[in-house]
C-alpha cells in the first residue's frame, strides 16, 4: 500500500478507534459511578464525558497511529508527536466549547507519547545513504 493512502488510513482507523474506546470508557466509569452512588445524576455524566472520554481518547489515539503506520513501514519519533499533537489539539478544541476543563486529562496522551517515541526510537537504525562519511 502506498503511503500516500497507507497514513490517511491509519489516521482513520486510529480516531474510530479511538472514539471507540473513550466510548467505552465513558460508559463504564458513567455505570461504576452509578452502582457507587445509586442512579446516576448529571455530575456524573459530566465526569464521564469530560474527563473519561478524553483520558482514554487520546492516548488510545497515539498508541493506534504509532503502531499502524510502524506496521506499515519502519517510523521514529514523529509519528506519535504528530499523533499527540493532532489529538490534543482536537481535545483541547472541544473542551474549550465547553468552557475548558484543565489539562489533567493530558497526562495519560502525554505517557502514551512518551512511551510510543521511545519504544520506536529504539527501533530505527541508521540508513547507510543518509551517513557522511570521512
Amino acid at each position: 500500500m502506498p503511503v500516500y493512502l497507507a497514513v490517511p488510513l491509519a489516521l482513520l482507523v486510529s480516531a474510530l478507534g479511538a472514539l471507540a474506546l473513550a466510548a467505552l470508557g465513558a460508559v463504564a466509569l458513567n455505570s461504576l459511578l452509578e452502582k457507587l452512588h445509586g442512579p446516576g445524576d448529571l455530575g456524573d455524566a459530566v465526569l464521564a464525558f469530560f474527563f473519561a472520554a478524553p483520558s482514554v481518547s487520546v492516548p488510545a489515539f497515539v498508541s493506534c497511529f504509532s503502531i499502524l503506520i510502524n506496521w506499515h513501514h519502519a517510523t521514529s519519533w514523529r509519528a506519535p508527536t504528530v499523533a499527540f499533537a493532532l489529538g490534543a489539539s482536537l481535545v483541547w478544541v472541544w473542551a474549550r466549547d465547553f468552557g475548558g476543563i484543565g489539562f489533567a486529562w493530558y497526562v495519560p496522551g502525554t505517557v502514551a507519547w512518551l512511551l510510543s517515541c521511545w519504544s520506536l526510537q529504539r527501533n530505527v537504525s541508521t540508513h547507510t545513504e543518509h551517513v557522511i562519511e570521512a
